[in-house]
């Protein structure tokens, strides 16, 4: 069989060593490190619900902005169809002058027209004897 020795003094001194490494490394390296962690798992978390909130506040105003976008495309088209209606307005009133002028001016040139036809007549009428003897003596002759 083998034999073990155990030397008790290195047993106590390997004890007191790794208790004296425990009590040093503890607030040095694992309590920082854990506060380290602690600090880092709580940034996260933040992190996280500022995100969540971000993004409910972007559906939000992305809301808004479309009803907002909406809202301007209906007002320029009722401005858009005021104006066409008030410019089709405008024209008509136009047309409807420059008829009445030209149904104004239509109506002067007819009589101005019947006036020089009746002229004519008269000065045909009073020259008829001249142009008779006239076309008699060509007809003669010829």
């Amino acid at each position: 069989m083998i034999e073990l020795k155990v030397d008790f003094y290195l047993v106590i001194l390997t004890a007191v060593v790794f208790l004296a490494l425990i009590a040093i490394l503890n607030p040095l390296l694992y309590k920082p490190m854990l506060k380290y962690i602690d600090d880092r798992n709580a940034s996260i978390n933040n992190d996280e619900e500022s995100v969540s909130k971000n993004t409910s506040d972007l559906s939000i105003h992305e809301a808004e902005a479309a009803s907002i976008l909406q809202s301007a495309r209906n007002e320029a088209n009722k401005i858009k169809q005021d104006a066409l209606n008030a410019a089709k307005a405008v024209a008509a009133k136009e047309i409807d002058a420059k008829r009445s002028a030209l149904e104004a001016n239509y109506e002067t040139f007819l009589s101005t027209l019947a006036e020089q036809k009746n002229e004519l007549k008269a000065n045909l009428s009073q020259k008829l004897p001249e142009l008779k003897s006239a076309l008699s003596e060509k007809l003669v002759k010829i």
